[in-house]
């Protein structure tokens, strides 16, 4: 019999696997793993007391009795503009779907034990393919799966330990445009020591006859990998009212492994034979390869307080600390004539506000409210179309609805992200030097939770 509940539990756990390593986050880090927890903004370190603490602080799950289980999805659906000289351009309207999994298990008055299988990280944009950034990227998917089981231990009916172990996967998907233009130009700069005046001025007069009716070269990367990473979390009660909880989730190294393709390559045309050798050497240089990247996910600090204004009324203010420096660059490492290229990020250690109320209406009906603020760590000096974001605002609305042994949990929330302009792009890899500005970006949030007690 035990067996048997083991192997559906393995068989659940795997089924959300797939699902989640098939779906899309709408930001880079994605904070809303439960319906409860998007309700009030994730401000749920200190309060931590239902399955998807194993998400927000797991030594939480040390005041739920027995067995408990959590399935639940959330939704995003946004929209981006983005203005350059001269156009505009919105990211395709699509709908990402994020699912969770939460598991937990009283063994002992003082051992619980728990798993979650959750998204932590996610990104998904999409633009034309001929549209003005697409030598930066037209088509961008990030999505990072993670099954983390844990261990949590309650020394007294105040203070609870947890410490859990976590397997993730992390893979990346990009598309973008290599100008033949800008091949050659880079060529004769980098290669045969031409001033960048001079090399646009051969290109025009040797070149762009042909090349300029010829379609981008389209490379797309496909990389992916397997990692762990820890977490350790604490949670003590001062009194009836007073509660304060604190999560670490460690920092996270990959080299990821996939491949590089390319499509649209030039070929060689009779009346242009004197760009014979150029086109043999593009047909070698961007050749089909393997490919390894490297990529380095930050250490994140979560620290909340909880305080029970009455019998009905409870608000939290938590504050996570991401240390996003450490994601400073991507290192590609390609097997054919590119060798090593380098996207840099140089983006900052940031922290994430937020606060969250939850107001029981009757025995069956909880109603939730939220706000977030949630600081850039993007640099302005680099250009990254996967994620033209900025300071972004959260407002959250919620209900818990209890009926028997089951939770029904809901939630809708609205991210609004300030305008930002670029002003210059030092990020030569990506060709693009020109100003773009970010503006009329909003997120629509809508999740659901089904809990059962047994």
């Amino acid at each position: 019999m035990m067996q048997k509940k083991i192997s559906a539990i393995v068989t659940l756990l795997v089924i959300i696997l797939f699902l989640v390593n098939h779906s899309w986050g709408a930001g880079f880090a994605l904070y809303e793993n439960s319906a409860r927890g998007g309700a009030i903004c994730g401000a749920f370190a200190a309060r931590a007391d239902d399955p998807s603490a194993l998400f927000y602080n797991p030594s939480g799950i040390t005041q739920l009795q027995g067995r408990q289980i959590s399935n639940g999805l959330n939704t995003y659906t946004g929209i981006v503009e983005i203005n350059y000289p001269g156009g505009r351009e919105s990211v395709e309207d699509k709908t990402w779907v994020v699912p969770n999994f939460y598991l937990s298990q009283q063994m002992t008055d003082n051992i619980w034990l728990g798993i979650g299988a959750f998204a932590p990280y996610g990104l998904g944009n999409k633009y034309r393919e001929d549209w003005y950034g697409r030598y930066n990227m037209y088509h961008a998917e990030i999505a990072c799966v993670e099954v983390n089981p844990n261990i949590a231990y309650k020394f007294s009916d105040s203070l609870s330990f947890a410490f859990g172990l976590s397997t993730q996967h992390f893979s990346i998907l990009s598309k973008r445009k290599v100008g033949l233009q800008n091949v050659v130009i880079e060529d004769l700069v980098t290669n045969k020591n031409f001033t960048l005046e001079n090399a646009k001025l051969t290109y025009i007069n040797q070149f762009a006859e042909y090349f300029d009716t010829l379609p981008d070269i389209d490379q797309e990367v496909s990389v992916n990998k397997f990692a762990y990473r820890f977490n350790i979390s604490f949670r003590f009660a001062l009194n009836d009212k007073i509660s304060i909880g604190a999560n670490y989730r460690s920092k996270v190294s990959y080299t990821l492994s996939g491949d590089a393709k390319y499509k649209q390559l030039p070929q060689k045309h009779p009346l242009f034979p004197q760009l014979d050798s150029p086109v043999n050497d593009m047909n070698i240089f961007f050749q089909d390869a393997d490919l390894k990247v490297d990529i380095s996910l930050p250490d994140i600090y979560a620290f909340g307080f909880a305080y029970a204004v009455n019998d009905k009324l409870t608000v939290e203010a938590d504050i996570v600390h991401t240390q996003w420096s450490r994601y400073d660059k991507l290192i590609y490492h390609f097997q054919n004539g590119i060798g090593d290229a380098v996207d840099r990020a140089n983006w900052s250690n940031v922290n994430c506000y937020r606060l969250g109320a939850e107001y029981q209406v009757n025995e069956s009906l909880t109603a939730r409210f939220g706000y977030l603020l949630d600081e850039s760590p993007l640099d302005d000096n680099y250009i990254d179309f996967a994620l033209p974001g900025n300071e972004r605002h959260l407002f959250t609305t919620g209900f818990g609805f209890k009926y028997n042994k089951f939770i029904i949990d809901g939630y809708y929330g609205l991210v609004i992200c300030l305008d930002r302009d670029n002003k210059e792009n030092l990020n030569k890899n990506a060709f693009i030097d020109y100003e773009w500005q970010h503006r009329k970006s909003y997120t629509h949030h809508l999740g659901f939770n089904a809990t059962y007690v047994f």
